[in-house]
């Protein structure tokens, strides 16, 4: 049985978490013995991990004077080498952004991977930001790179050579999603129009406040026009302060974290993101599964799955453009979303990923 390993920062409720215990879900404990690793230990997600997996915590310190941090860091990587390196027949840093998991997954194996979640292409100032920012992971160290989306994929392809990169869009249980869709509510649609927003209130990536002046301006044409808020962040106060100064309470509600956000997604008329990048949300396969149109900024794609003309529209990052472009959607919308099977996708990524464990990639 070979062995493999995976490292995390937590397991708390957000895309990359979600997707990592899908993919766990996936693997087939009678081939692999699997250990998870996290910085923390912590989140309402490790319940839901097949029972079978070895889970461990590597705690890093956080220690504010930094040669304290550093050593004690540096003596708790000495360990690990000594007890683990190489004796992993595969391994993988998950959480892109996560340092610690870069370097540990290259002590446990030789054959281990990156995972990147994100349009870093589009979440970097400049190139250089880029650049600095994977070599400060090792990214040539690892044997494989997997995207979420071609368009990611591509873009580093240009700027790293010599490393394998491949596609791998996140395992989706289509099954569960449709059964939680069916979750009673306490909200009702009550406008013509109901878009909902599903993610994090972090104006740095999500741009919300362009989703607020959208339904400003759609209101203000006229339209019947409701949004529901799914989610929490650092943000929170920014976008509430900004629907009291457009007096827009009647118009958008905030909905909070919820394990469930499927009946949210499941009576909109549209699911809609905005940001500035993203890597393939999950929500554009949640929305795709319960029959929900996508509205989006992010113009990204898999083997399988393209947006356009097949479950949604791209709409413009420009405002005022944006603002047009809906309109105009709402009023001539025709659209029927593409049947796919998710399971048939399902088990393409399994022959992927097992080739990639096994080292014959």
């Amino acid at each position: 049985m070979k062995k493999l390993i995976f490292f995390a920062y937590d397991l708390n409720v957000g895309g990359i978490e979600k997707a990592l215990v899908e993919l766990l879900k996936h693997i087939d404990y009678k081939k692999y013995e699997v250990t998870l690793v996290l910085e923390k230990k912590d989140g309402p997600l490790l319940k839901e991990i097949p029972s079978c997996i070895k889970v461990m915590e590597y705690k890093v310190s956080n220690n504010k004077i930094v040669i304290v941090r550093k050593v004690c860091n540096l003596i708790k990587r000495i360990k690990f080498m000594f007890k683990y390196k190489n004796k992993f027949d595969y391994s993988c840093s998950y959480a892109t952004y996560s340092i610690p998991g870069a370097v540990l997954s290259k002590i446990a194996s030789n054959n281990s991977s990156l995972y990147v979640h994100s349009a870093y292409e589009l979440a970097f100032k400049n190139k250089d930001d880029y650049i600095n920012f994977f070599n400060g992971l090792g990214v040539t160290g690892f044997k494989h790179i997997i995207f979420v989306s071609n368009e990611s994929r591509e873009y580093f392809n240009k700027v790293f050579t010599g490393v394998k990169t491949l596609t791998c869009n996140n395992f989706i249980n289509e099954d569960k999603i449709k059964e939680m869709s069916l979750e009673s509510i306490n909200l009702k649609k009550k406008a013509k129009f109901l878009f909902t927003f599903v993610g994090r209130l972090d104006e740095s990536s999500k741009r919300i406040t362009k989703l607020i002046k959208l339904i400003k301006y759609l209101k203000d044409c006229g339209i019947s026009i409701e949004l529901w808020i799914v989610g929490d962040g650092p943000d929170y106060n920014l976008y509430k302060d900004l629907v009291s100064k457009y007096k827009l309470e009647s118009e958008i509600t905030f909905v909070g974290m919820k394990s469930n956000p499927y009946p949210y997604i499941k009576k909109a008329d549209y699911i809609i993101l905005t940001s500035d990048y993203e890597g393939f949300p999950m929500v554009y396969n949640e929305a795709i599964i319960l029959n929900t149109k996508i509205l989006t900024t992010i113009n990204i794609s898999d083997d399988y799955i393209s947006i356009p003309n097949n479950f949604g529209y791209i709409i413009s990052k420009d405002e005022e453009k944006m603002g047009k472009e809906v309109l105009n959607i709402l009023k001539s919308d025709s659209l029927e979303i593409k049947k796919i099977s998710y399971k048939n996708i399902n088990k393409e990524k399994v022959k992927l990923l097992e080739n990639i464990f096994d080292d014959i990639m």
